[in-house]
This record gives C-alpha cells, structure tokens and sequence, in this order.
C-alpha cells in the first residue's frame, strides 16, 4: 500500500508542475495583452492626435495649393512625432478635402515571449474645406451680393448722398438681435453675439436698420481701426488673425426694400476696413475684400471667401 501511495503522490506532483507550467504560460500572456496593448494604444492615440492635427493644419491651404497643403500637413505630422516617411498626404479629387495616413513600427515587450516582437499601428484623418454657412460675431452691415474681387475695395455702409437707394431709408447697416443705435454700435464693435446662419433651402430673413446712423457707424468703426495695435501695421495683405480691422459681413440679396424690413442672407463675406468717410449726415464705410477662415459650420451655399475647416469622421 505504501508503494502505491508513493506513485500516487509522484503522478500528482507531475501533475501540478504541468498546470503550475500551463498557468505560467496563460499569466504572461495576460501580462503580454495587458501592457502590450497600452503600448498600443497609446501609439495610437498619439498617432491619431498627429493626423487629426496635421489634416488640419494642411487644409487651410485648399482650395488653391495642394501641393502647399501637402507639405504642410506633413511637415506638421513630423512635428507632431511622426517619421518622416511614415506620413502621406493626399488631396482628394474635389481639390478640397485632404486626407493624412500615419503609420509606426512599435516594438512589443512581454509579447516576445510568445514570439511577437513588433506590430504596425496606423491612423489617418481627413478635413474639409468650404464656405461658411453659419457663425457668430457678424458686423451690423448688409452688403449685396456681388462676384466679388479679392483686394478690391467696397461699401459696407453707404451715405444717403452716395446711395442708390436713397429715398428708402436704409443704407447698408442692419438690426442683429435687436434694435436701436445702441444695439447697432455695440454690434459693430464687437460683433453680432448670436448666431445667423444660411440655410441649404431656407435662407434666413434679416431686418435692416433704417436711418443714416452716421454718429454710432462713425464711433464703432474707428473703435474697430484704433484697436488694431499690431506692429507692423495690419494691411489686407497682410494681418494678424483675429484683427479687429476683420469684419465678418453678412451678405445680402438686395437693399431695394424701404424702411425697416426684411432682406435674404445668401452667405458671409470678409472685408478690412479702410476708412468711416465723410462728416456730419456723410458717413461711408469702406474696406477691401479678403479671404478669412473663420469658426463656423460648412454649408453648401455661396463661397464669398469665408471659409470654415473640419475634421471628418
């Protein structure tokens, strides 16, 4: 019986070093999944951080330099930690998405025990480009609809004089929000609060601001002008992003309505201030037509230069 007790004891104490072994074995591959897969994922986050960044960065030059806007998202992508060679960026045929591939060899570490020493992770974005369909911080003035010319100069806001549409009493300024000369100079130096927006089928309905205001329009606008203390000067060829001289305008169908009254929102345009003309009841704005990003939504409307970027999913 003791003999047999003893084999007993032998199988059994085989017995455990091979399920000691197999659960050995099942622990480091838990290990292996669990710290591998951090390393991962924090590569890939990081890799996806890089392309989200990069996409962006490189569609700001669209629509007009893809080959621009190729090399800067790339440059921005080795920048943000990629490799050089491990980034591509692609302008997609509609000249204005693009699109930013990312890629990294990471080596594993507890996995090597299963025989896995390394593995690709990859990430890519995509961003667009398009005329903006909704924003907020538009000047008070209504300009019409135009085929506009960069660096060309316009009115904003017209004399009674200068106007062709003298006789129905508006000339250009508009109520946002509310009315009264203290709501329109508050507007015009700091911008609409709320939010106007084109719609793709229903365009939104505006009410213009009847009356010369020629005191508030003189005050705001050489309040914008005086707050520009950038050096160098800012030019409409040049300025800081964000310039009070920046004026986010809506555009208009027509000023041919008389008193207060409703006129149709066709998109945003952008101009820099030139100058608040004129003395007394004379009182013009004038600025040059730029082209200007701006926070808003992307709309299928008409492109008056303002644009807006976004990330796609």
């Amino acid at each position: 019986m003791k003999q047999v007790s003893w084999r007993i004891m032998k199988n059994e104490k085989g017995s455990v070093i091979i399920i000691v072994a197999a659960a050995m074995v099942l622990l480091l591959g838990i290990a292996a999944l669990v710290v591998d897969v951090g390393v991962l994922f924090y590569n890939k986050v990081a890799l996806s951080n890089a392309a989200d960044a990069a996409a962006l960065a490189g569609v700001q030059e669209l629509p007009h330099d893809h080959t621009k806007a190729r090399e800067t998202a790339e440059a921005y992508a080795v920048s943000n930690g990629v490799e050089t060679g491990q980034v591509l960026a692609e302008v997609l045929p509609d000249g204005r998405s693009i699109r930013v591939a990312t890629s990294r060899v990471v080596p594993l570490g507890f996995a090597r025990i299963l025989g896995f020493y390394s593995t690709k992770v990859t990430a890519d974005a995509k961003a667009s480009v398009g005329s903006t369909k909704g924003l907020q911080g538009a000047a008070p003035f209504g300009v019409v609809e135009d085929d506009f010319v960069f660096g060309e100069i316009y009115t904003m806001k017209y004399s009674p004089r200068d106007s062709d549409e003298t006789g129905s009493g508006n000339f250009g300024a508009l109520a946002l929000g509310a009315r009264g000369a203290d709501n329109y100079l508050n507007n015009i130096k700091n911008g609409y609060s709320g939010r106007l927006e084109v719609g793709d089928e229903i365009p939104t309905i505006l009410e213009t601001e009847p009356g010369n205001m020629a005191g508030p329009t003189r005050t705001g606008v050489d309040f914008r002008i005086a707050e520009c203390d950038h050096e160098p000067k800012c030019t409409c060829d040049r300025f800081v992003k964000g310039c009070s001289r920046l004026l986010l305008v809506p555009i208009i169908d027509s000023l041919d309505v008389t008193g207060r009254n409703g006129v149709v929102l066709t998109g945003f345009a952008a101009f820099f201030v030139e100058e608040v003309a004129g003395v007394g009841n004379v009182c013009q704005v004038t600025g040059r037509f730029v082209r200007r990003a701006a926070d808003g939504d992307l709309g299928n409307i008409n492109d008056y230069g303002v644009v807006s970027y976004r990330l796609d999913s």
